[in-house]
């Protein structure tokens, strides 16, 4: 997607932003440095859901909201600004090991990541369609 080779991305430094922005590069060209800039601010949140009546097993509930804007870095004007979000579950038996519980909540990052890359290019490719260019 050719719109997307003069944006570069910028995000905080957090193991979330590291997987959103490897997502993104995955489904569109990015730029290393370009005239527009992608900022991405993610927040997660965790939540308990269910635990059975034997508190063998706990669901984890984890929404991933991010705050993203498109600006020109050369006039500091804001193109786009929007937020998306995405919800996912996992859960965790007492049988599980600390590192099977780790690989879930990881795969469950991983999968809210590319959801929310997924909204953010379809938001930057609509609104492209309706501007003309960025």
């Amino acid at each position: 997607m050719k719109i997307f080779e003069n944006v570069d991305i910028q995000k905080e430094k957090s193991s979330i932003a590291f997987l959103i922005e490897e997502a993104l590069e995955e489904k569109a060209d990015f730029a290393k440095s370009g005239q527009i800039s992608l900022q991405i601010e993610p927040t997660i949140k965790n939540s308990y859901g269910i635990i059975t009546k034997e508190n063998e097993i706990t669901r984890y509930s984890v929404t991933l909201d991010v705050d993203y804007r498109l600006y020109n870095k050369s006039n500091k004007k804001i193109l786009l600004s929007n937020k998306v979000s995405a919800t996912s579950d996992y859960s965790a038996a007492v049988t599980f090991t600390g590192f099977a519980t780790e690989m879930a909540r990881r795969d469950t990052y991983e999968r809210l990541a590319n959801t929310v890359a997924e909204k953010i290019i379809t938001d930057v490719l609509i609104s492209y369609s309706r501007e003309g260019s960025l």
